[in-house]
């Protein structure tokens, strides 16, 4: 509930102040969360934590702290919802939105701010 409030409010802040509306942020779609994740690794900072996470086509995702930590955990997208989901021991399955930026690069929604990642073709995590 909180991804769609902030895709709100950021719609409402494009239209109060006057930004241009290619400055909001696009949903992205099952398809092109599926196209873009799949095989891929990507590299970013959720709340502070650097992380580096590769997914699986098979629906299998390794995720690398940046002290090294290691966590194995299942991936999948809903096509009902347009959001990507995915499952850890400690949390079970999640939801969460993920965007296209202004500057043309990618974000998951988390909460009430956006979490910029960067996507680095094939495997590249030990």
């Amino acid at each position: 509930m909180h991804r769609r409030l902030v895709l709100g409010f950021v719609s409402a802040g494009v239209l109060t102040f006057g930004w241009p509306v290619t400055a909001q942020p696009a949903q992205m779609t099952a398809a092109e969360i599926t196209a873009l994740l799949s095989g891929n690794t990507i590299v970013g900072s959720w709340s502070g934590t650097d992380y580096r996470q590769f997914f699986q086509p098979d629906g299998n995702t390794v995720y690398l702290l940046g002290d090294g930590r290691r966590d194995d955990g299942q991936w999948r997208v809903n096509a009902e919802t347009n959001e990507y989901e995915s499952w850890w021991r400690s949390t079970g399955w999640t939801p969460y939105a993920m965007v296209r930026t202004d500057a043309g690069g990618y974000a998951w929604i988390n909460g009430d701010q956006l979490e910029p990642f960067e996507v680095l073709s094939g495997r590249q995590i030990e």
